[in-house]
């Protein structure tokens, strides 16, 4: 891995060292005029492959030194759901895209622009670089430790989708309802049962991730973060390598209706973490690392058991070690 990043940073410098020096002399058509904003995102572009590579280093740091134990485990009366590094990048992301949003609000003139132009654009950058080095660092995290809990490995999790926004609905109860919401029992518990015999489903056993967050958040989020990473690339390269003004406004059209897409999936993510009480402990872990023990015991057994076989499999396994041998019978052989 430390190869890999080594030459993808060799490689994307020197290409950006050549396209920058040809992007100071050229007059080809295909190329932006050249003021204050042509520098401003031009400076963004050479500095992308440093962004990029550091993304990465740290993320190997962080992903081994989540492995020597920052990752999770049960800590006392708590246990830990998110190591450090996941906690950093998903704000630098989360904030990244915010000032995307409100400033590219500003650059259309969807809303008011209240700072002077250029400064929208230098924070436009800003927030664009944020969120360059969260993805890198995401990527290279789960990379080097394989974590793959968010993404959907079984169908009965399309099961578990469905019983879960049922549970929102308030039909397995008002513990597990948005706002719990009290159904009368006559209603709800006759539905229920028809659920539970018809899906298998079961309230509160759940994994590490609920299947809201395997289907409904992960996928999308990393198809709408990727399209407007790939399509900001290359707005941004254009300033180094002379393309087409054709294609650069079909790839500005993808990148404005995503971010669109992105506001609305803002919401989407929201709303079941602040309308669902039984989710706010996960929202808190978001800030804090990690969720009270009987939280993760009555609504995360299934993750709660697993973290306990792995954390009594090395106690066996250094008990089995300092466990002294049977001492011989003095008529024994020695083995001499």
């Amino acid at each position: 891995m430390k190869r890999f990043a080594v030459a993808l940073f060799i490689l994307s410098s020197w290409l950006v060292l050549i396209g920058a020096a040809s992007a100071q002399t050229a007059e080809d058509e295909g190329w932006p005029p050249q003021t204050a904003l042509f520098n401003d995102a031009l400076f963004l572009a050479r500095v992308t492959p440093f962004l990029i590579a550091l993304g990465i280093v740290v993320g190997i740091v962080q992903a081994r030194a989540a492995a020597r134990g920052d990752g999770e485990a049960v800590v006392g009366e708590q246990v830990r759901r998110h190591d450090t590094g996941t906690i950093i990048a998903h704000w630098m992301n989360a904030f990244g895209l915010i000032v995307g949003l409100v400033t590219g609000a500003m650059i259309l003139q969807w809303t008011e622009r209240a700072l002077e132009v250029r400064l929208v654009f230098v924070i436009h950058y800003f927030g664009a670089a944020l969120t360059l080095f969260a993805i890198f660092n995401h990527l290279t995290r789960h990379g080097v430790s394989g974590g793959t809990g968010l993404i959907p490995k079984r169908f009965s999790v399309i099961r578990d989708l469905i019983g879960e926004l049922l549970e929102y609905a308030g039909l397995f109860g008002p513990e597990g309802a948005a706002l719990r919401f009290p159904w009368p029992k006559a209603i709800r518990q006759p539905i229920a049962r028809y659920v539970r015999a018809l899906l298998g489903y079961r309230p509160s056993e759940h994994h590490k991730y609920l299947a809201t967050e395997q289907i409904l958040s992960y996928p999308p989020w990393a198809t709408l973060i990727g399209l407007i990473t790939v399509t900001g690339l290359i707005k941004v390269l254009r300033y180094i390598y002379p393309m087409p003004s054709e294609f650069i406004a079909s790839v500005t059209a993808i990148h404005d209706l995503t971010a669109i897409a992105i506001g609305v999936m803002l919401v989407i993510h929201l709303l079941p973490l602040l309308l669902v009480p039984a989710n706010w402990p996960l929202l808190l872990s978001m800030f804090k690392t990690t969720v009270p023990r009987k939280y993760a015991e009555s609504r995360h057994p299934l993750w709660y058991k697993t973290l306990l076989a792995s954390r009594k499999a090395p106690e066996r396994v250094g008990e089995t070690r300092s466990e002294p041998q049977a001492a011989q019978p003095a008529d024994a052989p020695s083995g001499d």
